[in-house]
């Protein structure tokens, strides 16, 4: 079969309770690092998220599913994408790893020069 990688990133960015599963571990991550000192973008994307713990952003989301662990374990099957065999723990990381990231691209005018 031939190599899948970027309909599994796309499909992955549609995929409902994958997007639900992100918000999640943007919430916890959120309500961690709540209580520490953080640059004025990482703070602002944290009382954001803490603000919208329903919500998510498609930057982040497309930060997770392009990830190559985490696209290894999601499936198309019969134009069905499944996402469901992804660990927990590779969605945090990678929210964890990205966020700075994540902060300063939603946030230019607050991320460190």
């Amino acid at each position: 079969m031939p190599d899948q990688n970027l309909l599994k990133y796309a499909r992955a960015r549609d995929d409902q309770k994958f997007i639900w599963r992100i918000a999640a571990a943007m919430t916890l991550k959120a309500q961690y690092q709540a209580e520490f000192e953080l640059n004025e973008a990482s703070r602002a994307l944290t009382d954001w998220v803490l603000d919208h713990p329903m919500e998510s952003l498609p930057r982040m989301v497309a930060f997770v599913s392009t990830n190559g662990t985490v696209a290894s374990h999601v499936s198309i099957e019969d134009g069905a994408v499944d996402t469901s065999e992804v660990p927990d723990s590779d969605i945090e990381y990678v929210v964890g790893e990205k966020w700075d990231t994540v902060a300063r691209l939603e946030y230019p005018q607050q991320a460190p020069a």
